[in-house]
């Protein structure tokens, strides 16, 4: 079985950027750039040997948890951590109230066994005050081990030889472990389960098209950043909504990548959409129903490979609203 390479550490983040298939110019934030109202500040990352001691304290504020995979016999395959973010109690106290959970799956540089470096991007955003008034929501962030990886597929042959990722028929260890966790917290929490969003970033990236191709009964909408796909998962995951993003200029992931999902994906939505068009009169054709695009796509230029750096914001730059708004059951949402 061939693994996933190791990616290297992302690229600095540049200015300026465009939404794919326009020539109209979308800004990419700068680091220090204040962000939108109802957008968390981005996490302090802990300095490489010695702890940051603001990281730390919001860490410590977040709940942590673990999960156990047994072997057939009943003795512990091995247990993985994870953190869960939850809305405010004062929301929690209506036995009926229903909240959006977000699946967040980490890139390389996250792995470990600490159960926190897994917030560096995007989901410990999440857990802030700002983010939680404007949208509240469970966020499960489980960490992947250093020595594993969400999918295994051989990127070196993708990326060197232009070849399209194949998806292993089982899901790695930590994906199993991934899936049990996300059903523990939907039995014992107060998930709305048509709103649950899958995102992920870079391995994370690559993980969320796997998970979504083996539960895609499961999730309201998808949102892989900088990743990519198997193709031969389409037909099976065009029923959700996805956000596919990347950068133009991505010198770790080959944005080749994603434009392959969002084309086999777009394909797959078409020809489903004929498939359900109700039969009529030959002679005289109904045209099909108007439906939002399925998969929306965004390129960010000169960004390289921090592409969920703008992604991960609200307004019309970000794929936050847009992910908000999609509910199982109802026509994916264009915003």
């Amino acid at each position: 079985m061939c693994h996933l390479q190791v990616f290297l550490a992302a690229c600095a983040l540049s200015a300026g950027g465009f939404v794919f298939g326009q020539s109209t110019p979308v800004a990419a934030p700068d680091k220090g750039q204040a962000l939108e109202k109802g957008q968390a500040s981005p996490a302090a990352a802990p300095n490489k040997g010695q702890a940051s001691e603001n990281f730390g304290t919001a860490i410590s504020a977040i709940a942590s948890g673990d999960t156990v995979l047994k072997k057939p016999d009943g003795s512990v395959e091995a247990t993985y951590r994870y953190r869960l973010i939850e809305p405010r109690a004062a929301l929690m106290t209506d036995a009926s109230a229903r909240f959006p959970l977000i699946v967040f799956l980490h890139g390389s540089g996250e792995r470990g066994d600490d159960n926190a470096r897994q917030l560096i991007h995007f989901a410990g955003n999440c857990a802030s005050d700002n983010f939680q008034r404007e949208h509240p929501c469970f966020v499960l962030a489980m960490q992947c081990p250093k020595d594993e990886v969400w999918s295994a597929l051989d990127i070196k042959a993708a990326r060197e030889k232009g070849q399209n990722p194949h998806f292993a028929a089982e899901p790695t260890r930590v994906m199993r472990a991934l899936m049990q966790a996300i059903a523990q917290v939907m039995a014992t929490k107060a998930v709305d389960s048509n709103r649950v969003y899958l995102t992920g970033l870079s391995l994370g990236g690559f993980g969320a098209f796997d998970l979504a191709a083996r539960k895609p009964e499961l999730f309201a909408a998808v949102v892989p950043i900088c990743g990519g796909g198997d193709p031969a998962t389409a037909p099976s995951i065009a029923c959700i909504p996805f956000y596919i993003v990347h950068g133009s200029d991505d010198p770790i992931v080959p944005v080749a990548m994603s434009r392959t999902m969002n084309e086999a994906i777009a394909a797959a939505s078409n020809e489903a959409a004929r498939a359900d068009r109700p039969q009529g009169d030959p002679n005289n054709p109904r045209p099909l129903s108007k439906r939002a695009p399925n998969p929306m796509y965004r390129e960010y230029d000169h960004i390289g490979h921090e592409s969920w750096t703008p992604a991960y914001r609200f307004g019309d730059d970000g794929v936050l609203d847009w992910m908000f708004s999609q509910r199982k059951g109802k026509a994916a949402a264009k915003v």
